[in-house]
């Protein structure tokens, strides 16, 4: 008999090749490859997670169930302010404010029922500190081998800087397009103007009136001047004023005008002030700025029925591309910096994104123009700087206003003229005037001062009338733009007739107009409309005099 002890035990031997000690083991072939292969798993699983961490947007994804959040990238967790062992397992309820969180749930059903990709153009998140972000969220759900779907992908962009850059955009537009339609108006408001004021200060000129039409002409005269002040606080808000700037210490501008502005605000309002040690100096128009401070702290008194504390501050600031990044206007460089802050009842977001519009008022009909603000943006444009307000309801506001710095430059002193009144005299002179109105008003006040005057109703006429008595005329006096011929050409063709005659223009167009249509040489003689007669006079009087 054989003795079966010596012979292998058929169940031990597969038992070894099993636990990898036999010969021929499984063990032993097969485990190599399987621990390669978990950790080329391992390395693939890495090597997208970090692919899906890099990216630079939220990326999540949840079951498709109880919509439970099953993986989440790094851009997530700092959009969110939430950890990722925070926010895996749990829902948007567990998070976000009841709005939100049914928003997003509706949306993520609605994905998963339609089952294609969702594109949500706007959403708004709150995160773990309260801020809300804007985000641009694509959504689509993920299938498994038998079509159903097991889980939603979400890729979320942090777009909340970008709209904030669009809205900047938008209201410089809208700004910018309102300017325009109040510059764009003045011309044949400035005509209108000029003939009232004109006839008016004319009138008032002659002795044979008596004391009752006198003083309602004043009342006239008072009107048209008030129309006028509209018209250049619209053409200040359009930056189409001219200006005469000056090097000055911003320090010493607001030193001189916080003496006017105690009187301003009632003795109800305490006004401080916390000027820099530094010299600040910045090109300006001095009269403007004080302008600026005036109506800011008329705006502010008016905000403090019961009285409160009026601030005003300057200071020195770099501006950089951050600053410009983030806030969405200006340019980088050194800005003195002015600061007029009040305790007053402050503004909704609604009022602010509206404050610099022209006649937008909270008050009452008749309490305002509704142009104070308006001026201040469009002095501080036209300066080159910028304006921005910060206001909460029952808090107060504060303007801020940046203005370019002058390094280590001077400001000299300008000599003050009192102008003399103004004198008459015998010289001819050529009037071309479009408006037949404006025309006639010149001509009457001229004539009333001893010229002579030849009027032209357009450019052509213009020349005709200067070749015909060239050797009278002394000066001619015309609109800039004018049917036939602008001023320019006529000028040209009337100089080669007589290289050495004066040439005065007058407009009631705004420069950028005049400036955008090259009808004016640079150095050239111009009075803006409307003018007043004693300054035409004056400024006549003054080029024939030359």
């Amino acid at each position: 008999m054989k003795n079966h002890s010596d012979s292998p035990d058929p169940m031990d031997n597969l038992h070894k090749k099993l636990t990898g000690f036999g010969e021929n083991s499984v063990r032993k072939t097969y485990y190599p490859e399987l621990q390669q292969r978990l950790e080329d798993l391992r390395d693939s699983e890495a090597f997208l997670k970090n692919i899906v961490d890099n990216i630079p947007a939220m990326v999540f994804v949840k079951d498709a169930v109880e919509l439970r959040y099953v993986a989440f990238n790094k851009a997530g967790e700092e959009l969110l302010g939430y950890t990722r062992e925070e926010l895996l397992g749990r829902n948007d309820r567990d998070f976000f404010p009841e709005e939100q969180a049914a928003f997003f749930t509706r949306k993520d059903r609605e994905v998963l029922a339609r089952g294609v990709l969702l594109e949500i153009p706007e959403e708004t998140v709150k995160t773990r500190s309260g801020e809300d972000r804007i985000l641009r969220t694509k959504k689509i759900p993920l299938f498994d081998s038998e079509g159903n779907a097991r889980y939603l992908l979400g890729i979320a962009e942090d777009i909340t800087d970008r709209k904030h850059l669009e809205e900047q955009l938008l209201q410089s537009q809208k700004m910018e397009a309102i300017g325009q339609l109040a510059g764009g108006v003045a011309h044949d408001f400035n005509n209108i103007l000029m003939v009232i004021m004109g006839y008016g200060n004319m009138l008032k000129m002659d002795l044979m009136l008596d004391s009752s039409h006198k003083e309602k002409l004043e009342h006239i005269i008072e009107a048209a001047d008030k129309a006028a002040q509209l018209t250049r606080g619209l053409l200040t808000f359009s930056r189409k004023q001219e200006m005469k700037t000056m090097v000055a210490n911003l320090n010493d501008v607001v030193q001189q005008v916080q003496k006017f502005l105690v009187r301003i605000i009632g003795e109800d309002v305490q006004l401080t002030s916390h000027l820099d040690t530094t010299d600040l100096l910045v090109r300006i128009d001095s009269g403007q700025i004080e302008q600026v401070l005036v109506n800011l702290a008329t705006n502010a008194r008016d905000a403090m029925p019961k009285g409160g504390i009026l601030t005003i501050g300057t200071g020195l600031l770099d501006v950089d591309a951050s600053f410009v990044q983030a806030n969405g206007y200006g340019e980088p460089g050194r800005y003195a910096l002015i600061s007029v802050s009040d305790n007053g009842v402050g503004m909704d977001e609604k009022t602010k994104s509206r404050i610099f519009e022209p006649f937008f008022t909270t008050k009452e009909v008749g309490k305002g123009t509704g142009l104070g603000m308006a001026i201040v943006y469009g002095i501080v444009k036209q300066h080159h700087g910028f304006v921005n307000v910060y206001s909460e309801p029952q808090i107060g506001t504060t303007f801020r206003i940046y203005l370019p710095l002058i390094e280590r430059e001077l400001a000299a002193d300008e000599e003050i003229i009192t102008p003399a009144p103004p004198k008459g005299g015998t010289e001819t002179i050529l009037v071309a005037e479009d408006d037949a109105a404006v025309r006639t008003l010149v001509q009457e006040l001229l004539t009333g001062f001893g010229y002579a005057v030849i009027p032209a109703g357009d450019g052509q006429d213009a020349v005709e009338k200067f070749r015909e008595n060239r050797d009278t005329v002394k000066l001619v006096l015309m609109d800039i733009i004018m049917p036939r011929k602008n001023g320019k050409e006529a000028c040209y063709e009337i100089r080669q007739l007589d290289p050495d005659v004066k040439i005065l223009y007058s407009s009631g167009y705004t420069m950028d107009i005049i400036q955008g249509r090259g009808v004016l040489d640079e150095g050239a003689e111009l009075i803006m409309k409307p003018v007043q007669p004693m300054e035409l006079l004056r400024k006549v009087r003054e080029l024939l005099d030359r």
